[in-house]
């Protein structure tokens, strides 16, 4: 079984850009990316279960573009790998890849709270 490391689970750079990018927004859009995932999440696993080859397909190219947009490029990776199902069918490897996105989003949700932008009330 291949297992994807990175040194770092969020790309600061890529991250702090986007942030810069989103201004307002940011928090908003991290809100959003939290709802995906955690909705691609459930719907792969029912999807490798069920063998449905072409939805996972659909999810990860989803997943994998929301994920790279963030700087959370190991789950792009994985999200990839998952990709791939749809050509190979091999349900096993699915499985143990779609396990190890679920770790590496536990490591992205830790990585992004610990980085959460602050949020401050403007006084009239």
């Amino acid at each position: 079984m291949m297992t994807i490391t990175t040194a770092h689970t969020i790309d600061a750079d890529t991250y702090h850009e986007l942030q810069e990018i989103m201004a307002d927004k940011f928090t908003e859009l991290l809100d959003v990316f939290h709802q995906d995932v955690v909705a691609a999440i459930d719907a792969l696993q029912q999807s490798i279960t069920q063998g449905d080859s072409q939805q996972v397909g659909i999810i990860c190219h989803k997943l994998k573009s929301s994920s790279r947009l963030i700087g959370a490029f190991g789950m792009a990776e994985l999200a990839r790998l998952l990709e791939e199902y749809k050509d190979d069918q091999d349900q096993i490897r699915a499985m143990q890849h779609w396990q190890q996105l679920n770790t590496t989003y536990a490591e992205v949700c830790v990585w992004l709270n610990a980085h959460a932008p602050i949020v401050t009330a403007l006084s009239a």
